[in-house]
């Protein structure tokens, strides 16, 4: 929930679970001013590179560039796509939904501002128009300790550690916890940064630093705390260095005493943020290394991908193994990839060799995978299984005239356990997100699984209430069109981008991203003789903040009749106005005009004489009337 007043506003993520109880995850008040932003309340404090964020009930401040007009070219690496027909474009991160939106042809800027902070890698899902749906890979680096150039960021925030217990909605620690510090860019290449992070009892200072060059992008970070603790990181991503890509990372904390270098709080499972994984964020003593290396020969990427973690006191957990994608044929709708990958870790072996295609055509595309699967767990209890294995696939998707898409999908998969039949089907619509699915399990378990998932957005303000949204933001805008024809329709143009469909009478609400400004116009689509006006409106929004646009329309009508005066001779030869037309009365006082219902026709006739002629309860669901004989006087 967010609750807006301009720049000021309270954010809420709450959930009520059976067992657990209703646990608020988060409820911080914030205001934005130029170049800072306070915040007050139950917060993720954001953490650094070797102690990760932590849940803090306090206060903090920190620089800003949301509200700068330059911010697109202050924030990280720009997502830019082409795009040969409107599409839906989904970003996924670990195969994660986390933003979709609706995009033009051309080439589009992608809004990544809901994306989480760090370096890694995205998926986008293109639906297209015609109904195929192909992916692309982009690496993804979005990080506010490196400050852009000639803008120093500051950051401080205190407060007591704060746990989630079941009962409870919020339940604090008697740990207090600080963090503040400063990053600078110093050149277009180098950038460093500088922080102080700890407890009542630990306090530790972290300095790094950012070396930012063609070939590749350096990260590089140090620890230690005055009881003895220290950490080093070293983070090593490829830039524009020909076909080969490679990433690595290595980090090491030594733990004095074994424990985390900070307290990590107490937490259970809720529908906002998933358990804090103490092995990520350093639950004592541990030496981590990661990494992967690829090369793009033709139409065959080749890679491997490797990691090593060693905690103190255990034995070392590894994976490494190589993966080929080799594009066989793309031609005509139809595209086939040999793929193979094998993986070694400290438990089990596997590997794959198949084939996957992807055939499209209008509506309709068809995915399919076959192959074959080995997996060998090692051990004294060790196994090995290998299995024929595939999945084949069907799509249909529609897009209606009021902008709802419709997706289904059905098929059948084998796996080397299991043998399983799904279905799903997604509505995107005004009113919001509907997504449905069904699980039929042959082998094993031998069970049917289903889920509905329903999304929509509610925008309240002093004296409206709106339902819906299909794509949901922290501000919105509420349009609405008053006075014209039932039929009436028109598309609502976002920069020019069309976002929605709307008829009189209806008001839509559109979620968009905050810290923007928009240009909102009409655009009629079934819409007849219309006067409105066409003139584009423009907006800026913070988070919560709701605009409520209204347009009142006019049906214009083409007017005949014969304009008499009272002693019944016609008004001659004169010029008509009306507000939205003008028009010329012939010898006989006939003439043809454009007019709005309560319209006043005004007279002038060549001697200079004027009348005039009031309109009532003109049929506006007609675009031509005959008004007859009328009298001008």
């Amino acid at each position: 929930t967010v609750i807006g007043l301009r720049n000021f506003r309270i954010r809420s993520d709450s959930s009520y679970a059976s067992k657990i109880g209703f646990v608020m995850d988060s409820l911080v008040a914030e205001v934005d001013r130029p170049g800072l932003r306070y915040s007050g309340g139950l917060f993720w404090a954001p953490g650094l590179d070797l102690i990760g964020e932590r849940r803090i009930a306090g206060v903090g401040v920190a620089s800003q560039f949301d509200t700068r007009s330059d911010r697109d070219n202050l924030e990280g690496t720009p997502l830019i796509l082409f795009l040969s027909q409107p599409a839906r474009v989904d970003i996924l991160i670990d195969g994660r939904l986390v933003t979709s939106a609706a995009y033009e042809a051309g080439n589009n800027l992608l809004e990544t501002s809901a994306l989480p902070d760090g370096s890694y890698d995205l998926m986008l899902r293109i639906h297209e128009a015609n109904g195929s749906v192909h992916e692309e890979h982009r690496f993804f680096a979005k990080n506010p300790q490196i400050a852009p150039r000639g803008q120093p960021i500051y950051f401080a925030y205190a407060g007591m550690l704060a746990n989630t217990r079941e009962g409870r909605p919020v339940s604090l620690s008697s740990n207090l916890f600080y963090e503040f510090g400063t990053a600078r860019r110093l050149s277009d290449n180098l950038a460093l940064d500088l922080s102080v992070i700890g407890t009542k009892k630990k306090p530790m200072m972290e300095a790094g630093g950012w070396l930012i060059t063609a070939v590749a992008r350096v990260r590089a970070a140090a620890l230690a705390s005055v009881e003895g603790d220290s950490g080093a990181l070293l983070e090593v991503a490829s830039g524009q260095i020909g076909n080969l890509s490679m990433n690595f990372d290595l980090r090491r904390i030594h733990s004095h005493d074994g424990k985390p270098l900070i307290p990590i709080s107490n937490y259970v499972d809720t529908f906002d943020q998933g358990s804090l994984d103490e092995r990520q964020i350093g639950a004592g003593s541990y030496t981590q290394a990661s990494g992967s290396i690829g090369y793009q020969l033709g139409a065959a990427y080749l890679a491997v991908i490797g990691s090593i973690r060693k905690d103190k006191g255990l034995a070392a957990d590894y994976s490494i193994g190589p993966s080929l994608n080799w594009a066989l044929v793309n031609r005509g709708g139809l595209q086939v990839v040999l793929r193979a990958d094998a993986q070694v870790t400290r438990t089990t072996t596997a590997a794959y060799v198949g084939f996957n295609m992807l055939f499209t055509r209008g509506r309709y595309s068809v995915t399919s995978s076959l192959g074959r699967r080995s997996l060998a767990s090692k051990g004294a209890s060790s196994t090995s299984d290998q299995r024929q294995v595939g999945d084949t696939t069907a799509h249909f998707s529609y897009s209606a005239e009021d902008g709802t898409d419709l997706s289904v999908a059905g098929g059948l998969t084998r796996e080397i356990a299991s043998t399983t039949a799904h279905a799903e089907g997604v509505v995107y619509s005004r009113y919001g997100t509907a997504r449905g699915e069904i699980l039929r399990d042959f082998e094993g378990a031998n069970r049917t699984q289903y889920g509905l998932n329903l999304q929509t957005g509610a925008v309240l303000n002093h004296d409206d209430a709106v339902i819906g949204g299909r794509n949901l933001s922290e501000s919105a805008l509420v349009i609405r069109v008053d006075g014209a024809p039932q039929n009436s329709q028109f598309d609502v143009l976002i920069n020019e981008q069309p976002r929605g469909r709307i008829s009189a009478g209806q008001r839509l609400p559109i979620f968009l991203q905050p810290y923007r400004a928009y240009s909102v116009r009409l655009r009629p689509v079934k819409a007849g003789s219309l006067w409105y006006d066409s003139a584009a409106r423009n907006f800026t929004l913070y988070p919560g903040n709701v605009q409520h646009v209204r347009w009142q329309v006019e049906h214009l009508l083409t007017l005949f009749g014969r304009a008499v005066r009272p002693d019944g001779r016609p008004v001659a030869d004169a010029t008509i106005a009306s507000r939205r037309g003008v028009g010329q009365s012939d010898t006989n006082g006939y003439f043809q005009i454009e007019a709005a219902d309560k319209d006043a026709l005004s007279f002038a006739t060549p001697d200079g004489g004027q009348c005039s002629v009031r309109l009532e309860h003109v049929d506006q669901q007609q675009d031509y009337a005959s008004l007859g004989k009328v009298l001008c006087q």
